[in-house]
């Protein structure tokens, strides 16, 4: 297995790729390449290109339906042409972002039409899928964790003008069963990292998670979450941590802090390989 970041907030010490609020990575697992999310613009394709990785022949798959993930789609369909999309229905979902009582749309910049008009086949699923031999999506994730919430600023409105919290009921990850056990990419882990670490041990049927890399949301989600968060990391006995986008400065050095020997700065470019 092999994941590179191509979109993400920071760039690192890569001369010549780009960042950007979002999140991008590549996947390959014996003979399947798979993009999973798309980043928010143009950063997905560009920092491909930077890296020498060949789009042709990839698959797409959409962790969640916000604009960070998503909005990089019509560029990155145009160097893929025909292509399979792997996405929870609710991606589509009309979101905002609350703050001070203003909302400001916070969902994916496109409509479905317009997408599969530019040849993007979706494949639809609320529950965990099997997308290739021992790559699975985890579908929708049991919110069974007493301190991964739901975040309030994140709503949507109904016909009748009223907002709620959005349940976000789309967020996913991207589950790899390796020899030794799993590889866990999350997306922006709306649904909470342990309780996402936990589903994919319960849809694999896989009781050892080997590494964890991606948006952990932990940034926006107080001492209180993140600290319990850090804890009950312990009980999966991880090699491999690599959080970044929507983890936070904060959040990233309490992990590296707690997990030296196994946190890695992930930026544009980094490279996982198991």
């Amino acid at each position: 297995m092999r994941v590179v970041t191509l979109s993400e907030n920071s760039a690192g010490l890569k001369k010549g790729v780009l960042a950007e609020h979002g999140f991008s990575a590549y996947l390959e697992y014996a003979d399947f390449k798979l993009i999973f999310d798309a980043g928010q613009t143009t950063t997905t394709v560009h920092n491909a290109d930077f890296l020498e990785i060949d789009l042709e022949g990839v698959s797409i798959a959409l962790s969640h339906g916000h604009y960070d993930h998503t909005g990089g789609l019509v560029n990155l369909l145009r160097r893929t042409g025909p292509v399979t999309v792997y996405a929870h229905p609710d991606v589509f979902a009309t979101r905002y972002f609350r703050r001070k009582g203003a909302l400001r749309q916070n969902g994916i910049p496109f409509d479905r039409v317009d997408l599969e008009g530019m040849a993007a086949g979706f494949k639809f699923s609320r529950r965990a899928q099997e997308i290739h031999p021992g790559l699975w999506l985890t579908g929708e994730v049991p919110r069974l964790t007493e301190f991964e919430t739901a975040s309030d600023d994140l709503v949507i409105t109904s016909e009748d003008g009223k907002t709620t919290v959005d349940p976000l009921l789309d967020d996913q990850a991207l589950v790899v069963v390796l020899t030794r056990g799993l590889f866990v990419l999350l997306g922006c882990a709306h649904s909470g990292m342990i309780n996402t670490l936990e589903h994919a041990k319960e849809v694999t049927g896989v009781d050892t998670i080997l590494g964890v890399a991606g948006g952990t949301h932990l940034g926006f989600g107080g001492k209180v979450k993140l600290q319990k968060t850090v804890d009950a990391l312990r009980s999966f006995d991880l090699e491999i941590l690599a959080p970044c986008h929507c983890t936070g400065f904060a959040a990233a050095s309490a992990l590296a802090a707690t997990y030296p020997d196994q946190f890695v700065n992930n930026s544009v470019g980094t490279e996982i390989e198991l």
